[in-house]
C-alpha cells in the first residue's frame, strides 16, 4: 500500500515519459525519469478499514490499485483547494503550473496572490469516514503492541466469535451477491449494468 501511494505520487507529480519526432524515449533513465525520492515521500500509516468480506484479511480483496488510483484526484483537488486551479493534465510539473495560473489570471484580471482559494465541502459521509478510520487506526495500534500475535480474524474488532462466521453473528454482516427485484427495478448508476441486454449481429443480419 505504501509502494501504491509511492507510485501515486509519481505519476501525478513528477513522472512522464517524453518522446522525440522519431519516436525515441528521451528519458530512459532514472536521472530523467523523476520518480519521488526518499525526501519527497511523506510518512504513510496505512489504516485497513474492515469490511464484511469473509474471504481476505480484512475482508480486502486487493491492496495494489485501491490505494494507488486516489493519490492522483487528491492531489489535484489539495492544488485547487490551495489556489483555485483546475489541474487536467498530468504530471503537475512547475510550468504546467505556471501556465495555468497565468491563464487564470488574465481570465479573472487579478495579480497571482489575488487568485481566491475556494475550499472544498464535504459531504456527511465524510464525517462518518473519518471517525470508522480512527476507530481501526486504534485497533491497529493496540494489536502493534500486544504480545499476542495469533493471526487476526475479521469481525475481531466487533467482539465476533473467529469459529462462527460473521454473517451468522450478526445480519449486517450478510453478503449479498444477488441483487434484490426492487434494486433491479431502480438501480443506480454502477447497478444499471444489471439491466444491460447483450445483442449479437451477425454478418448477414
Amino acid at each position: 500500500m505504501i509502494g501504491s501511494c509511492h507510485m501515486g505520487l509519481g505519476q501525478v507529480l513528477s513522472e512522464e515519459m517524453k518522446y522525440g519526432r522519431n519516436g525515441h524515449l528521451m528519458n530512459p533513465d532514472l536521472l530523467d525519469y523523476k520518480i519521488p525520492s526518499v525526501h519527497e515521500m511523506p510518512e504513510v500509516v496505512p489504516i485497513i478499514v474492515e469490511s464484511n468480506d469473509s474471504e481476505g484479511p480484512f475482508g480486502a480483496k486487493e491492496a495494489g490499485e485501491g490505494p494507488l488510483l486516489p493519490i492522483l484526484p487528491a492531489v489535484c483537488n489539495a492544488v485547487y483547494d490551495a489556489i483555485g486551479v483546475r489541474v487536467s493534465e498530468l504530471p503537475i510539473t512547475p510550468d504546467r503550473m505556471h501556465r495555468l495560473i497565468e491563464a487564470r489570471c488574465k481570465e479573472e484580471d487579478v495579480e497571482p496572490t489575488g487568485l481566491q482559494s475556494p475550499r472544498l465541502e464535504y459531504s456527511e459521509l465524510q464525517e462518518v469516514l473519518e471517525e470508522r478510520a480512527a476507530e481501526h487506526a486504534d485497533r491497529d495500534s493496540i494489536r502493534a503492541s500486544m504480545e499476542d500475535d495469533s493471526p487476526y480474524h475479521n469481525g475481531a474488532l466487533f467482539g465476533f466469535d473467529p469459529l462462527i462466521p460473521a454473517d451468522q453473528q450478526d445480519d449486517r454482516w450478510i453478503v449479498s451477491v444477488t441483487p434484490s427485484g426492487e434494486y433491479i427495478d431502480a438501480p443506480r448508476l454502477a447497478g444499471s449494468a444489471w439491466k444491460h441486454e447483450e445483442r449479437r449481429h451477425g454478418g448477414a443480419d
